[in-house]
């Protein structure tokens, strides 16, 4: 007999399996909630921030297919704070996505146009030049456009934990005093391109540097493409110190711009 436990969802009260997520408990009781990068059959992942949910006594927006259920949980899906968070999202992916839909084989059956048009904003903020990425090689039966690509890595799981070939991987480097600018999905050889041109970047930095490192070119590269690390590499010099740091948006300021939104 499975293990049930109550919840409320949107002011009705479920019981669901004890070990699902939230995003797996409000499936269970037909809430649609979309999503990305999540699938069923693959580890969970959690980068497209699409799924997120607004839980009772949490500071911010929850992602609800990393997020499992707990007794007496309380789950909002479609609060103003929700539905402003997923606008956020859609408009962050389609910063540099290109505006493909007209030639693009899959328009018609794209879950990124499906859920723009059902949860997205009727407008843009950005109107800067967008990010190109070179294809990758896959072999002589698959085609990839990574320029339209939003980094969900369902291929990155799918080919570790279906195919059993770990040959894909999500690359984020550290590239003009900013991060993001260069994370994508490459192939390990890409990866190793990569670290083998940063030995010409290594051998020029002084010994003390080298010797923190440990002589190691790789965990250089490593090192400098986790964002966390952004103020000791400002303080070795590896970085610059950006013009602006952008704070996390609290959970009250957002929604106080969802109040001023619906004002207007």
């Amino acid at each position: 007999m499975e293990n049930l436990i109550t919840i409320t969802i949107n002011n009705t009260k479920y019981d669901v399996r004890a070990n699902s997520s939230v995003l797996q408990a409000c499936e269970k009781v037909g809430i649609e909630i979309p999503r990305f990068c999540y699938h069923e059959k693959l580890s969970v992942a959690g980068n497209c921030r699409m799924c997120l949910v607004e839980v009772e006594k949490s500071p911010e927006p929850v992602v609800s297919c990393a997020m499992p259920v707990s007794k007496g949980m309380v789950i909002y899906t479609d609060t103003p704070l929700v539905k402003k968070a997923r606008e956020s999202v859609l408009e962050f992916l389609l910063i540099n996505h290109p505006l493909d839909c007209p030639i693009c084989d899959q328009a018609g059956e794209c879950d990124l146009q499906d859920q723009t048009k059902n949860f997205g904003s009727s407008y843009s903020r950005f109107f800067l030049k967008k990010k190109g990425v070179e294809d990758k090689y896959c072999g002589p039966l698959i085609k990839t456009i990574m320029t339209r690509c939003i980094t969900c890595t369902r291929c990155v799981r799918y080919a570790a934990e279906v195919a059993g070939v770990e040959f894909l991987n999500k690359y984020q480097g550290y590239v003009g005093g900013q991060f993001g600018d260069f994370t994508e999905v490459v192939d390990y050889r890409t990866a190793l391109d990569q670290i083998n041109r940063s030995k010409a970047v290594f051998d020029a930095l002084p010994s003390v540097l080298r010797k923190r490192f440990d002589n190691d070119p790789a965990k250089m590269l490593d090192f400098c493409s986790k964002a966390e690390n952004l103020p000791e590499m400002i303080e070795l010099g590896l970085a610059k110190k950006p013009d602006k740091i952008v704070q996390p948006v609290k959970k009250a300021e957002l929604a106080e711009g969802v109040k001023d939104s619906e004002k207007k």
